[in-house]
């Protein structure tokens, strides 16, 4: 039997080596980092505000969540200070749209939230800090834009941190209880039907049954903005001008006390300037209300739970362009139809 003999140098070696790996191994697994909670783009749109909560007493917020790495508690406190930033935000925008201006994001107006204190500490013992915005004056942004916060860490004013996750942008999103700029909420037309009358003596109506889908749009804590009529677009992105000249807003009032499932509802133009909205007189089940509908299944099955608008109305819109080149107002379109979304009343509770 061979019996090979290794040189002490080569022994000692090995272990310097294991030593190393192993002390870089823990000095990995128990590394503090202060950290942002972000997605690969580095940016948080995992929050959705209800604007009823700008009325509540604690406020519509959103927290930018500073965190802190390592597999075991922390024995002390971990400072972490932000700083107000663009630099993030404008590779954001030039990344992802380039030169089409038009579909950059925004940074949140100085109006619409109340800063926190930029200076916090991850006590001992915990892994993260949330720094509490208050969202406010929803209603004046527009549900068409994207609207983020900008923030990265003070190096100077705090612990050590991740480079890759020390810069953040927060995206705002908000919903009412009809629409949502996170989770769209898409309405179906329901016995629905669009006429257009004759514009020549003797000529014949037209009349549509729409059966597309519409999307609410939140534009106040109770009202949404829909697409008029049969008025459509093809690519949203590059549809701004055809929707503000073409949306109806519904705005929904308080509960009826005969029935407190129904609501009476107030149609108008989106812009004022672009479109006339004349409501009618309630026809059948067309009552221009709101109403949480239950259908339930033919034998006493399970129930089917809607959320309705029951329209009836008219509109026109005022810049329409003529044969001549020249704009003026087209014919009115009269509508009456029942926009559907189903929802489960279970899952809005939670």
């Amino acid at each position: 039997m061979k019996i090979y003999k290794l040189p002490l140098y080569l022994i000692a070696a090995c272990s310097v080596l294991a030593a190393c790996d192993s002390y870089d191994f823990e000095q990995e697994q128990y590394r503090k980092e202060i950290n942002l909670l972000q997605n690969s783009e580095g940016v948080y749109d995992r929050q959705v505000v209800d604007m009823l909560a700008e009325d509540s007493e604690d406020g519509a917020i959103i927290y930018l969540v500073a965190g802190l790495s390592g597999s075991q508690p922390s024995t002390q406190d971990y400072p972490v200070a932000l700083l107000s930033s663009d630099s993030l935000f404008n590779a954001y925008n030039k990344s992802n749209f380039d030169i089409e201006q038009s579909r950059y994001a925004r940074l949140l107006p100085r109006e619409c939230y109340e800063e926190p204190s930029l200076t916090m500490s991850i006590k001992a013992g915990e892994s993260q800090v949330k720094f509490p915005f208050k969202l406010k004056n929803l209603s004046r942004l527009s549900p068409d834009s994207t609207y983020m916060l900008d923030y990265e860490i003070d190096r100077a004013h705090s612990a050590a941190c991740n480079p890759n996750k020390c810069h953040v942008l927060l995206r705002i999103h908000w919903q009412n209880e009809f629409g949502s700029t996170a989770n769209p909420m898409d309405y179906s037309y329901n016995s629905a039907q669009v006429v257009t009358p004759a514009t020549t003596p003797g000529g014949t109506a037209m009349v549509r049954r729409p059966t597309h889908t519409l999307r609410a749009f939140p534009i106040g804590k109770n009202a949404v903005r829909f697409m008029a009529g049969d008025e459509t677009y093809d690519d949203y992105s590059k549809a701004l001008d055809i929707i503000n000249q073409r949306s109806i807003v519904i705005e929904v009032g308080e509960k009826k006390p005969q029935n407190p499932n129904a609501r009476d509802i107030v149609i108008r133009p989106y812009r004022a300037d672009e479109m006339e909205v004349v409501m009618q007189t309630p026809l059948g089940e067309y009552d221009n209300t709101f109403l949480l509908n239950e259908i339930v299944g033919v034998g006493g099955g399970s129930a089917t739970y809607y959320k309705e608008f029951r329209v009836r109305y008219k509109y026109r819109l005022l810049k329409e362009k003529q044969s001549d080149g020249s704009f003026a107002p087209g014919p009115f379109k009269e509508v009456q139809a029942k926009l559907r979304y189903q929802y489960n009343p279970r899952a809005d509770q939670l």
